[in-house]
């Protein structure tokens, strides 16, 4: 059961898991799961109608199922239908395989990516890989190789998980990314609804199961389903977290980093589109042989029809080659194969089982009611690819007719020649001088302008990877910074030969300030010093010459014998002491007002004196202070 649910899971998932990241950048992160969990649903049970439809009919194919539901007619449609459909995926896979191989093993091997690499590789594919698998009969020869690609899509999210792992633990993605854009189901809706088809390949991979019950078939779909959901799902929400900065487009395996397990990864992708190529050829060569051996085609109950060796292994020849040659011509068909999927497949996977289910389902009203549901969103599912689909083709022509115009618009002039610049009427000594071109100076471009250029040079289909550009504005951010450290080292050393300069300038500075200082300082002092001594030695000499000067009034005033007499009288009454002052008064407060006079001149000289110490004072703090400042 697990091989036929490995098997089953490698017919789902295709080329449409390397547009998930774009779907889910274009339609936000909750939008574009609900639209994968409802294309589940739908996928499941369309198969269910599918095989409920053959249990009822007793039948064991598709083309079968058709003839006996209705008619000759329908099994026709049906036949037509899943070549044109089944044959469309093997060239999209060739053409897969060829834009994808010559990149990768040019960039491994160091080959140069030529015109004649990628035909090469497609052919050397088809003869030694998808040939030999698509000549084997039994599809459980390839549960191993199934097994071994679902490892490698395990390995390829584990790679996008590793790309995402720096942004992923970040918050700053929180606030970049959407996750409710509805303005691209428009355009996604028909990636997600048949990135789950599996419906024509059912019949071949349930060929060698007998006896089981349409519950055990249910469960094979339902987990192979939910296996291949859960890795779209990872790998749209890992690769838009780790590319939701730059340009996603239907390839995120342009978007890796160039690195040895993104060259093995590519190469895994490639191997696992070869090696699922049998899958596809199964059933569309079956309906080859059915739609061509219409007299060989019994209706036999329960069984499927069995193909001779000859006409079997020129089917596959033909399938092969055809798909090979038509991937080699046209390069370019991806809008064409879009357009066959997004009608006929959806016709083959949704709308004929639902059809199937309401022609066999005739006593369950509820059976009937969800089929008929099914088929009215399969035609929705249709008209919005389809409309998606001219859209694309019809942006492209217009674009195509917009470059016409502006290359007509264009005025091509020939450049003047030699002969055209000179004068022919003149004579050879009477020709114009040519002057030499004046020369322009080169304009320097900014690494902005740069960047912008070759972004520009990528969206008009350059073949530089984005990759080396990368490494090349890497580079280019790298010089100018070399410099710009290098001027911040000089700078720096520079300043520091500037501050040790005029730190030596400002020691000297205050050495002489306070040299200055101290002069000042002493003499201020000494000159005060001094008056205050010469002071009080005249106050001393007044003192003396005062009582000189008493003696000698005294003596002078009083007649010679009276001066004897006083002398001579040891004591005197109080009435002659009172005469003798009244005599002596008016002399003594003359004597006193002149010294009255001359103490206050001596004061304020010592007040002159006082305020010019505290002026000499404030000055020398004034001058500390600005020393220390």
């Amino acid at each position: 059961m697990r091989a036929h649910v490995m098997t089953l899971a490698n017919s789902i998932i295709g080329v449409s898991i390397l547009a998930m990241p774009f779907c889910y950048k274009e339609c936000g992160i909750i939008l574009s799961t609900l639209l994968l969990v409802l294309s589940n649903l739908m996928s499941r049970a369309s198969c269910h109608f599918l095989l409920k439809s053959a249990i009822k009919s007793r039948t064991r194919d598709f083309e079968f199922l058709a003839f006996h539901l209705f008619g000759k007619l329908g099994k026709i449609t049906v036949e037509l239908s899943i070549i044109m459909f089944l044959m469309g995926t093997c060239i999209a896979f060739f053409v897969v395989m060829g834009d994808l191989g010559p990149q990768i093993i040019g960039d491994m091997f160091n080959i140069k990516n030529t015109t004649a690499l990628r035909p090469s590789i497609m052919i050397g594919l088809a003869a030694f890989v998808v040939l030999p698998l698509g000549l084997l009969r039994d599809v459980n020869s390839l549960n191993t190789i199934c097994t071994a690609a679902i490892i490698f899509y395990a390995c390829l999210v584990f790679k996008i998980f590793i790309e995402a792992f720096d942004k992923l633990f970040s918050s700053v993605w929180v606030s970049e990314i959407y996750f409710w854009k509805p303005v691209g189901l428009f355009q996604c809706l028909p990636i997600f609804s048949m990135s789950l088809f599996c419906q024509t390949q059912l019949f071949d991979i349930f060929e060698t199961i007998t006896n089981e019950s349409l519950d055990k078939l249910n469960a094979i779909i339902r987990s192979s389903m939910n296996m291949c959901t859960s890795v779209y799902i990872s790998v749209g929400i890992l690769g838009y977290i780790a590319y939701y900065d730059s340009a996603l487009t239907g390839n995120i395996l342009t978007s890796f980093s160039q690195c040895l397990s993104s060259d093995i990864i590519k190469i895994g992708f490639v191997m696992s589109i070869a090696v699922s190529f049998p899958l596809v050829i199964f059933p569309c060569r079956s309906s080859i042989y059915s739609l061509l051996a219409t007299k060989d085609y019994v209706l036999v109950s329960g069984g499927r029809q069995h193909i001779a060796e000859t006409p079997f292994k020129c089917i596959t020849f033909f399938i092969v080659l055809f798909s090979l040659v038509t991937g080699l011509l046209m390069p370019n068909i991806e809008v064409v194969l879009g357009l066959i999927g997004s009608t006929i497949g959806v016709m083959i996977n949704v709308m004929f089982p639902s059809m199937f289910l309401v022609r066999v389902a005739n006593k369950s009203p509820k059976e009937r009611f969800w089929a008929r549901f099914i088929f009215f969103v399969g035609i929705f599912i249709m008209v919005m690819g389809t409309s998606a689909n001219l859209y694309a083709i019809h942006q492209t022509f217009s674009n195509v007719k917009t470059v016409h115009r502006e290359v007509e618009t264009l005025d091509f002039k020939p450049m003047a020649t030699q002969q055209d610049i000179i004068n022919p009427k003149l004579k050879t000594s009477e020709e114009i001088r040519v002057e030499p071109p004046i020369p322009m100076e080169p304009i320097i471009k900014s690494n902005a302008e740069v960047k912008k250029e070759k972004i520009v040079k990528v969206d008009n289909g350059n073949t530089i990877s984005k990759d080396a550009i990368n490494k090349e504005d890497e580079e280019l951010e790298k010089r100018p910074e070399i410099e710009l450290l290098e001027k911040l080292k000089n700078h720096e050393n520079e300043e520091k030969k500037i501050l040790a300069e005029s730190k030596q300038i400002l020691e000297e500075l205050k050495g002489a300030r306070q040299v200055q200082f101290e002069k000042n300082k002493k003499k201020p002092i000494n000159n005060v010093i001094e008056s205050k001594l010469n002071n009080k030695e005249k106050d001393k000499k007044i003192d003396t010459s005062l009582d000189e000067k008493k003696n000698q009034l005294v003596k002078d005033k009083l007649p010679l014998p009276l001066v004897l007499k006083e002398a001579n009288k040891p004591n005197k009454t109080k009435i002659e002491i009172n005469r003798d002052k009244r005599d002596l008064t008016p002399t003594v407060n003359s004597n006193n007002d002149e010294k009255e006079e001359n103490c206050n001149k001596d004061e304020k000289a010592d007040n002159k004196d006082s305020t010019r110490v505290k002026n000499i004072d404030n000055i020398d703090t004034i001058e500390n202070t600005s020393i220390t400042i």
